[in-house]
């Protein structure tokens, strides 16, 4: 019994810490997009303004090489089912989110709100809470995860389970 409350705790603890987290983050991408995409424009109105305009491409695109290279993030997933029965991934991804990160990889089902995704199925099999007390559980690094899938962010080396658990 005692268990089964520590697991309700640690997910309702990991859906307010996702809540608080896609609060701050929203905020401030916009912000740093804005940012981002004003530096990009600095910058290219002064190339063409001290160099000519055919050195600015090739210095942008060994600038992105160099950015895509730096970024790629090599992580495992695994997924277990019902039955035990478990498929392992290895993916090579620039994404920031486990979501980004997965997807084309494993099929995710669920709904959307406004503390993002709630996984009701992997690769199609269904997990009803409301039915048997069913659910998909994320691990992180053998942890039981803070994060929802949509705001998981994925570091180089990390493994990631997806686990079909009965609370």
């Amino acid at each position: 019994m005692k268990t089964h409350n520590y697991r309700i705790l640690a997910l309702l603890t990991a859906l307010l810490m996702s809540l608080s987290l896609l609060a701050g983050c929203s905020g401030s991408n916009s912000t740093d997009t804005s940012q981002s995409s004003d530096s990009v424009t600095t910058e290219d109105v002064s190339s063409s303004d001290s160099a000519e305009e055919s050195a600015a491409p090739s210095e942008s695109s060994a600038a992105e090489s160099d950015a895509t290279d730096a970024e790629v993030k090599h992580i495992t997933l695994t997924v277990t089912y019902e039955d035990g029965s478990s498929d392992s991934y290895e993916i090579d991804t620039d994404a920031e989110y486990l979501k980004d990160a997965i997807d084309g990889t494993v099929e995710l089902g669920g709904t959307e709100s406004d503390y993002g995704l709630y996984i009701t199925s992997v690769n199609g099999v269904e997990a009803d809470y409301d039915a048997d007390g069913a659910y998909w559980a994320i691990y992180v690094n053998d942890e039981y995860g803070s994060y929802g899938v949509d705001s998981q962010p994925v570091t180089d080396g990390d493994s990631f389970a997806l686990v079909y658990e009965v609370y």
